[in-house]
């Protein structure tokens, strides 16, 4: 075979080059065509669906004719008595055309489908991209479109995260490691250990989530024992407390610095403490599985959450974490897996990796198809509706403008869209709105302040 480098670029199509090219392809076995013939037909059904291209181009239509002829009716205030029927709706500001029509760039992420957490691939505020794969993390510069560096951890990695500024990776490994290294010479400038051993862990965990503080002074790790450890910038522990038995899927730290959200694997709780001294605040209970979680970028701490239901359906619930208000949806009419899911910073949209459970087996291999919504009922663009080229999407993340979508998929394809239109204005690379006081506090306190 082959060998397969990271970031290795790939063919449009996100196919790897055959190594037998005297076999026939499977679309050529009659049976397999069959089968692909009878899953397209029963895709024709769906034409109801929210995010189906006849459907869209159907409301779009609509509403034009609305616009046209001024048959708008006015929008009266919800009730009360129907606030449970309302859609659901969040600040965004949606896009009037598509973008996310084409890829930017396909890469390689060999080995990426063993990894046992997805959140080994971050975009670093220097344009960086990093990837982690087994004790060696790789690093990608956008600008020069080509590999610059490498680092090596001494156990194998679970999750990474550059902080806020790009200067430092803090990256969670095997045998309760948590390593931080300088981002320019890709080395270990410090590191410690999870405390679960210390409060009862029957053996090495594994730092499984990683977050850091919106003010870049200290972040939080998640193990698979269930504890959750807030660090200072040079890895001295601030805090820690167990949340659950069972492995933590991901952690996140509200924009404005005051709450920390956690979830298990697994589980349909989700959990938010104060930062950084990770009191309880408050908790969610459902009959959901939890798969993502998101903090809205305009709002101090609305908490987006990602779930499937016992039912395989898709589930998108919205949570108001000072006033414990929670409002939920199901997505679409027909069954849906929900995989990832992230706020845009640029426009307030959310996207979302959904993936049909009634098509699993009508076609060669599980597609995803990324959705755009502005809220809960519209889809303002989309990608992967009847192709099978897009494999299950685990984690993604926007560059540092929010024009590059990244995605890393189940078939080890770093897949870079075209997420918005560049821009040639020049922006400023912080934003002082939520993060102000923070700075102040962290500053003064050697990250360990309590709000």
């Amino acid at each position: 075979m082959m060998n397969r480098s990271t970031f290795g670029k790939k063919s449009m199509n996100g196919q790897r080059p055959r190594v037998d090219r005297f076999i026939a392809p499977r679309e050529q076995l009659p049976g397999l065509c069959r089968k692909m013939k009878w899953g397209a037909s029963a895709r024709e059904k769906s034409a109801d669906d929210v995010w189906y291209t006849k459907y869209l181009q159907q409301k779009r239509y609509a509403s034009y004719l609305d616009e046209a002829f001024g048959l708008d009716l006015p929008k009266s205030e919800p009730s009360q008595t129907d606030a449970d029927t309302c859609v659901l709706q969040w600040p965004c500001v949606p896009r009037k055309k598509s973008y996310l029509s084409s890829a930017d760039s396909i890469l390689d992420l060999p080995t990426y489908s063993y990894a046992a957490f997805p959140e080994l691939l971050d975009w670093s505020n220097d344009n960086i991209l990093v990837a982690a794969l087994g004790r060696n993390y790789h690093k990608w510069s956008w600008r020069s479109q080509s590999l610059i560096s490498q680092g090596v951890t001494d156990y194998e990695i679970h999750c990474c995260k550059f902080d806020p500024q790009g200067k430092l990776l803090v990256v969670g490994t095997d045998v309760k490691k948590v390593e931080v290294h300088d981002s320019e010479r890709s080395k270990c400038i410090e590191k410690n250990v999870c405390p679960c051993q210390g409060q009862g862990a029957a053996q090495y965990c594994s730092i499984t989530a990683v977050d850091w503080s919106p003010t870049g002074n200290s972040f939080i790790t998640g193990c698979s024992q269930g504890m959750l450890s807030t660090f200072s910038r040079n890895a001295m522990p601030i805090s820690w407390r167990r949340a659950k038995k069972n492995a933590i899927l991901m952690v996140r730290v509200s924009p404005d610095a005051r709450f920390v959200t956690a979830t298990a694997v697994n589980d349909n709780d989700v959990w938010i403490y104060k930062w950084p001294n990770l009191q309880l605040f408050s908790s969610l209970k459902s009959d959901w599985t939890v798969k993502a979680l998101t903090w809205h970028p305009w709002r101090s701490a609305l908490l987006g959450i990602g779930a499937v239901t016992s039912s395989l359906y898709a589930r998108v619930a919205l949570w108001e974490v000072p006033s414990g208000k929670v409002r939920n949806q199901t997505l679409g009419r027909y069954r849906y897996c929900l995989d990832a899911m992230l706020f845009s910073r640029r426009t307030g949209e959310l996207v979302l990796s959904l993936w049909n459970t009634d098509w699993e087996y009508t076609v060669p291999k599980t597609s995803s198809q990324l959705v755009v919504m502005s809220d809960a009922d519209t889809v303002v663009d989309q990608w992967g509706e009847g192709r099978t080229g897009l494999d299950r999407v685990r984690t993604m993340v926007f560059n540092p403008d929010g024009t590059k979508l990244a995605t890393a998929t189940a078939d080890e394809d770093l897949i870079i869209w075209n997420f918005l239109p560049e821009d040639s204005r020049k922006r400023k690379k912080s934003c002082k709105r939520f993060s102000a006081m923070p700075v102040f506090l962290d500053k003064i306190t050697n990250g360990a302040s309590f709000r």
